[in-house]
């Protein structure tokens, strides 16, 4: 750990002021905005801009670190070998499973493709690693205690859970039909060096274990900077009128949350506290929707999974994910 040290002291410290000047900036800056005489409506806009981005980092923060620490640990000591034991050989219930490897393996989908492409080399299907990468992003208990938290609402929290059982195990199933499976994979996947970690000795491991940690953790505060920041932007400067025209609206609002979830491309373990402001104005169906699609699908997903499979099945699965995930969406409406 000191030759860690050692080695990043650099960036380390660089991250530590960026990390001790953002922090301080996000808390304090309003302090020191002032209204003129006037009132300047932008001042106004500005104070709830701060407020509302302030109040997502804060109850994201937590989130950020716990989850990136566990799934770290287990994605660098956890033996991929031992979870291809516990498949069973039926074909439903080996997804069924698979599903659930999210419990063990609370990996932020930010981290799922190394992991999935080391479950391709270790002999899963590839049908097995689609049902992994899409259920284990939501159903583990990083992302589940943060859904809890954020909203309290037990209807948002079972919709997500079986939302994702059963687009995820749909999807799989579907998949495991096709008899040469890696005809989904691409040429170049055989020729990279995947990260498995069944060859490292235990000092070596962690090393690795920092060193991941430290890129996973600045990875997931950037994006969960950007994606507050657009959240705050939309929340403040965008008139509430057309919020709440689109936001009511139970079609248009599943369509807006999903565009929104694409775009931000958020992880699962904040993502709930980026949505958690447009409750008031929007469907709860799109908010499920929204839970849903991000972390399946979204920008820097699809871009790591270009480097594994063919488009082709990329663009399957993403047209299936927003399908259902528009269906739940419109069922939630309905129900509620």
């Amino acid at each position: 750990m000191l030759n860690f040290i050692s080695e990043n002291k650099n960036r380390i410290i660089l991250a530590l002021l960026f990390f001790a000047a953002f922090l301080i900036l996000i808390l304090r800056l309003d302090q020191y905005l002032e209204f003129n005489p006037d009132g300047q409506l932008l001042s106004a806009k500005i104070n709830d801009f701060l407020t509302t981005f302030r109040s997502i980092f804060i109850q994201a923060i937590p989130f950020v670190l716990f989850g990136t620490v566990i799934s770290r640990i287990v994605t660098v000591f956890v033996k991929e070998e031992l979870l291809l034991k516990l498949i069973p050989k039926n074909r439903v219930l080996s997804h069924f499973v698979i599903s659930f490897f999210g419990v063990l393996m609370p990996v932020c989908e930010c981290g799922n493709v190394p992991v999935a492409r080391s479950f391709i080399l270790k002999g899963f299907k590839v049908s097995h690693v689609f049902t992994f990468l899409l259920a284990a992003p939501i159903i583990n208990p990083v992302t589940l205690f943060a859904t809890w938290e954020a909203f309290q609402d037990p209807i948002i929290l079972i919709a997500r859970v079986v939302g994702a059982f059963f687009i995820a195990n749909f999807i799989g199933i579907l998949l495991s039909f096709k008899k040469d499976d890696k005809e989904f994979l691409t040429n170049e996947f055989y020729e990279e060096v995947c990260h498995v970690h069944d060859y490292e000795p235990e000092r070596q491991k962690l090393k690795e274990f920092l060193n991941i940690f430290q890129r996973e953790f600045i990875l997931v505060i950037e994006m969960l900077v950007i994606g507050g920041i657009i959240a705050s932007l939309s929340q403040t400067f965008i008139p509430r009128e057309i919020i709440l025209s689109i936001g009511s609206n139970p079609i248009f609002s599943i369509i807006a949350m999903i565009l929104f979830s694409f775009v931000i491309s958020v992880c699962s373990s904040v993502d709930s506290f980026i949505v958690l402001p447009y409750t008031s104005t929007f469907t709860s169906g799109s908010i499920v929707s929204y839970l849903l699609f991000g972390p399946m699908i979204d920008i820097k997903i699809l871009t790591l999974m270009k480097t594994t499979f063919r488009n082709r099945i990329l663009i399957i699965v993403t047209i299936l994910v927003t399908l259902f995930s528009i269906l739940f969406g419109l069922l939630t409406n309905y129900l509620l």
